[in-house]
């Protein structure tokens, strides 16, 4: 029998599982498995700080639905990877962290003395959904599979392996121990039974005024279709969730945005509200203010977590389901029935409140004259260039804000923020990851200087792979979205001041197309420019801070709540 290495059962475990990219750094400890990645159809992607590789990870994902391994070095490389894990665990993102050691002698337990020799098992248990070693050579593909169960175990999220540097340098007989294909290893589920899409689906037929809030886990299920269908029978609301702004357009003619009055009206009215595949987190206002009377009004709730069923709101009935087959069930048993048609009157009124919501929102805006260039002016630019069939990576404080608002409607999968951590740094990475997963669609990156800052090396890496993606920065020198507490409540500032930074020059030293925008008409052209590279671009724009501090209050009043609680959520909600 062939022997092989410890490294060489990890890359055929690993592709076994579905794994085309692994991304991190090498190391020694790691070379038997790295050695081996483009033999078993895996891609190396080297970085230049750990925690960006997991937001590579995450943008890959989001997209295309692809996971990803993530290399962690002993020590320092291991601990850098931990920003963008605990990301990963907030956003629901699946991805494989390996970690290595030096040598098993002097760690579990290590002496003060050890170098590097820190206990990375309790370091990432934290942060991780499972954490195992793996200090047997036989054991490798067997862990992983332990690894892979408990990753899509409910809500997925990363796990982590521990493989010591001697494991992957160890040789085996190849054909002693089997990898086998994830179908002989775990099932797939959760799925509704019938009687409980049969309860659905009568609540729903008898409802005078049903709604349906839906979110990223929609997205993430690929069962955006049959959530329009659903609520097409129901002739009812959607309202999409903040995070979840790509599962529904808003040109959809059902669509509510969530997190305005509109949106309220319905949520209040509704006798019975299905929410699929959100928790109903604190951005998107789960305070009673905001809903009908909880001994009234009637929830279903489909998730894939239990662990999410019921967090916020009281259910009628909690569904413990993948989004897709729980919906095209409800679709199947709803086609089936005598619906009484949900009052169009409401849905028109509703809509009505909407546009003149939506009109009111954008009258300052478009009377701004300037001098300078308002972000949402840029942002109306950006989205007419690339349209809504790109992928849109969007980070940063104000900045998203205003992305959220402006850009346009996409498909699912191609709108990707971090809301519930509220990460800073993750839009470059993401957009690589993005790109990696859909290569010949575009992908641009929508950030703020201060968001910036934290991986812009990454366009180093973006434009080592000869990736096609658009970075716009918004520039001010500022950490503005701090600055108006700052004002109202201390008439100064302090900590806000980045300085001047040409984002443009930077860019082009690290192999980018570099641009830099004063003026709002120069823009567009210069955006056209950037599709046309054959690499990587990177847009320096100089936004107006005066502009970009003027978010409509309603939406800032709306994460005032979120920080502040109910007292301020109802304060709110009556103005």
């Amino acid at each position: 029998m062939a022997e092989i290495t410890g490294g060489k059962l990890l890359a055929r475990a690993l592709r076994a599982e579905g794994i085309e990219f692994l991304f991190g750094l090498p190391s020694p400890e790691a070379d038997p498995l790295l050695a081996e990645l483009e033999d078993n159809g895996i891609r190396l992607v080297p970085v230049h700080h750990e925690a960006a590789a997991v937001h590579m990870a995450e943008g890959l994902y989001k997209t295309s639905g692809k996971v990803a391994a993530v290399l962690g070095n002993p020590g320092p490389g291991s601990a850098n990877l931990l920003p963008g894990v605990l990301t990963a665990r907030h956003e629901g993102v699946p991805v494989v962290v390996i970690t290595s050691q030096h040598r098993m002698g002097v760690v579990y337990p290590s002496s003060p003395a050890t170098f590097q020799g820190q206990d990375q098992l309790d370091l990432f248990r934290p942060v991780v959904k499972w954490g195992g070693p793996v200090f047997a050579w036989d054991r490798i593909p067997e862990v992983l599979r332990l690894a892979f169960r408990e990753m899509w175990n409910g809500r997925p999220g990363p796990v982590h392996l521990e493989i010591p540097g001697p494991v992957l340098y160890e040789v085996g007989e190849e054909e002693s121990v089997p990898i086998l294909p994830p179908v002989a290893s775990r099932g797939e589920g959760p799925r509704a039974s019938a009687e409980q899409l049969d309860e659905a689906a009568g609540i729903l037929a008898g409802a005078e005024r049903p709604i349906v809030m839906a979110g990223t886990g929609v997205d993430r299920g690929r069962a955006n279709d049959p959530l329009l269908e659903v609520v097409e029978l129901l002739a009812c609301p959607v309202l999409p969730t903040m995070a979840g702004r790509s599962v529904v357009s808003s040109e959809h003619p059902n669509y509510l945005f969530g997190n305005g009055p509109a949106g309220d009206d319905a949520r209040r009215e509704a006798d019975v509200v299905l929410i699929v595949g959100s928790r109903v987190g604190n951005l998107d206002l789960p305070y009673d203010e905001y809903w009908g009377d909880p001994s009234v009004q009637q929830v279903i709730q489909i998730d894939i977590d239990p662990l999410s069923l019921g967090v916020s709101r009281p259910l009628r009935l909690g569904i413990l389901s993948d989004a897709r087959a729980a919906l095209e069930g409800l679709a199947d048993r709803l086609r089936k029935m005598e619906l009484p048609r949900s009052d169009a009157a409401d849905l028109a009124r509703y809509r009505a409140k909407h546009q003149q919501t939506m009109e009111s929102l954008a009258a300052p805006i478009l009377e701004w004259k300037g001098p300078g260039i308002h972000p949402a002016h840029a942002i109306g630019v950006i989205g007419s260039v690339f349209g809504p069939g790109a992928i849109y990576t969007v980070d940063g404080g104000n900045t998203s804000l205003w992305a959220a608002s402006v850009l346009p409607p996409t498909g699912p999968n191609s709108y990707h923020s971090i809301l519930e951590l509220g990460m800073l740094g993750t839009g470059i990475p993401s957009a690589v990851g993005a790109k990696l997963g859909e290569p010949d669609r575009e992908v641009v990156c929508i950030t703020g200087d201060g968001a910036a800052g934290f991986n812009i090396m990454e366009m180093q890496s973006a434009a080592r792979e000869r990736l096609e993606i658009t970075t716009v920065v918004f520039s001010e020198g500022s950490w503005t979205m701090e600055v108006r507490n700052e004002i109202n409540a201390y008439g100064r500032t302090f900590g806000t001041e980045q300085g001047e930074i040409r984002w443009d020059l930077l860019a082009e030293g690290l192999g980018c197309q570099g641009e830099f925008v004063e003026r709002i008409e120069d823009l567009e052209p210069v955006l056209h420019n950037c599709r046309e590279q054959a690499g990587p671009s990177l847009v320096c724009l100089r936004t107006d801070r005066e502009a970009n501090l003027a978010v409509p209050e309603d939406l800032a009043g709306r994460f005032r709540a979120v920080y502040s609680g109910s007292e301020d959520a109802e304060r709110v909600a009556n103005t």
